[in-house]
């Protein structure tokens, strides 16, 4: 299957009526915005999630060929995708059963009256996918990071995050209201209508409330010190005694004993003390609208339109997405790695693998060319960044080994009950690895996913096959358009490891003090000024960014593209010769392959969510603010030096062009 024409970069998405000096965003998007509204399914809409669209079909044509391949072998790729995709398709049967997949748990939330069974029920709540109050799960240990241990994080809120509780704006305050609505639309379709439902749910909240005053803030958990406070489950026990953590490590078949991150422990002292003084009815309240908002998407069709109604409510979206795509993205989730074998084998080419490895290797001897000649780092600094450079992993496309999912059971019969086994599996997947060596092969995202990532903790970075397609990886484009679009993808990821975050970490991983104090001075006066630059930036009226949330991605978008430039220039292609595409020289070209990667429309209500949780600038902020900082902008178009994006005193903390 060929890309789109909307997926691959073409002159009739520019807007020439903009000047490149003035919004670089709008003059390199702005023909591709205005044919490209935001479709009524979705809350924004951008050269991102219209690759994902396309794959979603793709993966669409293998759902629909494994559901039509009955007798495949218990337990494969094709069974285990083809069943469930059957059960979630079958609307009769779900309509049918209406909440009723869920008796066993709301019964047991209805029979539990004090924390004599509260945490046994928690347990199980969470081996749903449910977490109510906190969520459980491992990583790798911050100070050894060969070892994995458990962790328990904040949770627990039914909005997405905690300025929806607490900020005082208009727009949170109707958030708010729409998620009390919500909660009383639940009750009256579990209990039936029940005007005292409302002030039942408004109870909820206010509980939710409790944990919003002291959930971290995102911003506040981008330092790696601040979420590791390591215990034993004897002294968790010993500083938090109204949670009952061995009833609920006994119910998750974990022994008596092991190493617990205590990720937050202000919140975990105050949810102790709240669950102990909450009504034992509000509390089974909230049990079962966690565990009933959680799963609505999934039941029948009145659940599923007051789950939408709530959406909608946050996000501005007008029209619920097709059943096909929701279900198929609740199975990527779910058993996301057998249906990426089935993706690989028909969709990615080994050729893309092998060229952006080349592109890779590329940007990796660049940057380490320009720590070699850092003036402000010392050389007992420098020898360790590039020895975490040097050790810097990078995964592309696929896993070697895919990870299967042996025991699981998967059938025709229930959509709810194939989510809840599913999830259970899963966490006793990730809670076995407590206290072994880390798997050094494991992936965190499916091959299928347009995305990719940096792993501290791993000091690896993966680039799923998802991605290496139109627009961010073109085959049949000249070589400047792919450093300028997966090379600066490629440069974000690495710096990543060196952001004001990332280099937090040592080469293998652990959490370790390895600068200078006159190292660290260093860095923190050259993005000082990064942060300037995000207080000051303009891109919608009467919104302000978070500099301290978006730090490390603003230093990877800027670290990117001057990595990326540079290593262009280093496989030999000439900046300014023509490209033997339409009449761009490789410098326009690069340029615009990178601003594109960013166009796109977000809804009003969206981009507020986003500014309060997503550690990403919007896109205009990406790219213009972004440019201002990379000195080889400047010969690209005929910029003045009066122009706001003319780089005239350009920030890259690890180099610059």
């Amino acid at each position: 299957m060929s890309p789109s024409s909307e997926l691959r970069f073409s002159l009739s998405d520019l807007d020439p009526a903009v000047h490149p000096g003035e919004d670089f965003y709008s003059y390199a998007n702005g023909g591709w915005c205005r044919a490209h509204p935001i479709p009524a399914d979705y809350s924004r809409w951008g050269t991102f999630l219209a690759l994902d669209r396309r794959n979603r079909e793709q993966l669409r044509d293998l759902l629909e060929g494994a559901r039509n391949t009955p007798d495949a072998p218990v337990g494969s790729p094709t069974q285990l995708v083809g069943d469930w995709y059957a059960a979630a398709m079958d609307e009769q049967t779900i309509e049918q059963a209406g909440w009723d997949p869920l008796r066993t748990f709301l019964d047991a939330i209805g029979s539990t009256s004090g924390p004599s069974n509260l945490w046994t029920l928690v347990a199980h709540l969470q081996k749903s996918g449910t977490n109510p109050f906190f969520e459980l799960g491992v990583q790798q240990d911050a100070k050894d990071s060969t070892r994995m241990i458990a962790v328990v994080y904040q949770g627990g809120l039914g909005l997405p995050e905690r300025d929806y509780y607490l900020d005082p704006d208009p727009f949170f305050d109707r958030a708010r209201e729409a998620y009390v609505c919500y909660l009383a639309t639940l009750l009256d379709l579990w209990q039936g209508a029940d005007p005292m439902h409302r002030e039942q749910a408004r109870a909820v909240f206010a509980f939710e409330r409790e944990l919003a005053l002291v959930s971290m803030t995102p911003a506040e958990q981008r330092d790696p010190w601040a979420i590791y406070h390591p215990r034993s489950v004897e002294a968790l026990a010993g500083e938090i005694p109204e949670v009952g953590w061995y009833d609920l490590f006994r119910a998750h078949d974990l022994p008596q004993e092991f190493p617990v991150n205590l990720a937050q422990p202000a919140f975990f002292a105050r949810l102790g003390q709240l669950v102990a003084e909450t009504d034992p009815l509000c509390i089974n309240r909230y049990l079962a609208l966690q565990l009933l908002a959680g799963f609505a998407p999934a039941l029948s069709s009145a659940w599923v339109d007051a789950h939408f109604q709530f959406a909608k409510a946050l996000t501005g979206t007008e029209q619920i997405q097709p059943r096909w795509l929701r279900v198929g993205r609740a199975l990527d989730a779910g058993i996301g790695f057998a249906l990426g074998k089935l993706y690989v084998a028909r969709y990615f080419p080994p050729a893309s693998r092998e060229r952006t490895e080349a592109i890779f290797e590329q940007v990796r001897r660049t940057f380490r060319d320009r720590i070699s000649r850092l003036g402000w780092m010392s050389e007992g600094t420098r020898v360790r960044a590039l020895e975490k450079l040097d050790r810097m992993g990078t995964r592309i496309g696929y896993p070697d080994r895919f990870r299967d999912y042996p025991g699981l059971v998967i059938d025709r019969r229930s959509y709810v009950l194939n989510l809840c086994r599913a999830q259970a599996h899963a966490l006793a997947y990730d809670l076995s690895k407590i206290g072994r060596p880390v798997d050094p092969e494991e992936w965190f995202m499916t091959p299928q996913t347009v995305n990719a990532y940096y792993h501290p903790a791993k000091n690896e970075m993966v680039f799923p096959a998802g991605i290496l397609q139109p627009p961010f990886f073109d085959p049949d484009m000249p070589e400047a358009y792919n450093y300028g679009a997966i090379g600066a993808v490629i440069g974000h990821e690495m710096t990543h490891g060196f952001d004001d975050q990332g280099r937090k970490y040592d080469a293998s991983g652990n959490v370790f003090d390895w600068w200078t104090p006159g190292d660290e001075k260093g860095f923190e006066e050259r993005i000082k000024d990064l942060r300037i630059q995000l207080q000051k930036a303009r891109f919608k009226d009467g919104l302000t960014l978070n500099p301290e949330l978006l730090m490390g991605e603003f230093i990877a978008d800027i670290g990117g593209v001057n990595l990326a430039f540079e290593a262009m220039l280093r496989a030999g292609i000439a900046p300014d010769a023509p490209s033997a595409f339409a009449d761009l020289t490789h410098r326009q070209l690069f340029f615009l392959a990178f601003a594109h990667l960013w166009a796109g429309n977000v809804r009003d209500d969206t981009l507020r969510l986003m500014l309060a949780s997503d550690p990403h600038p919007p896109a205009t902020v990406r790219v213009n603010e972004t440019l201002r900082n990379v000195r080889a902008f400047a010969g690209a178009f005929p910029i003045l030096p009066e122009a706001p994006l003319y780089p005239a005193h350009p920030i890259d903390p690890w180099g610059g062009m």
